[in-house]
């Protein structure tokens, strides 16, 4: 495979060389690489969000409670 560089504008045309399977797959690769970081991102935010239940930052409840909290 080449490492050379080419135009975002060019790439359907490479697309719609190959055949069905070749497009499937570059689909589905393209589409990994984009949830990839939001999954990262996500699994970092939710260790965070354990690491400040374990401090006690956090408190549990209901709508009723959060509203009644807000309120004063």
């Amino acid at each position: 495979m080449s490492s050379k560089a080419v135009s975002i504008n060019t790439v359907p045309g490479y697309v719609d060389k190959p055949g069905s399977d070749d497009q499937q797959y570059l689909s589905e690769l393209l589409h990994k690489r984009l949830i990839d970081p939001k999954r990262a991102a996500i699994a970092k935010r939710a260790t965070q969000a354990k690491e400040n239940v374990r401090k006690g930052r956090c408190k549990t409840g209901s709508a009723k409670d959060l509203r009644s909290d807000l309120n004063g």
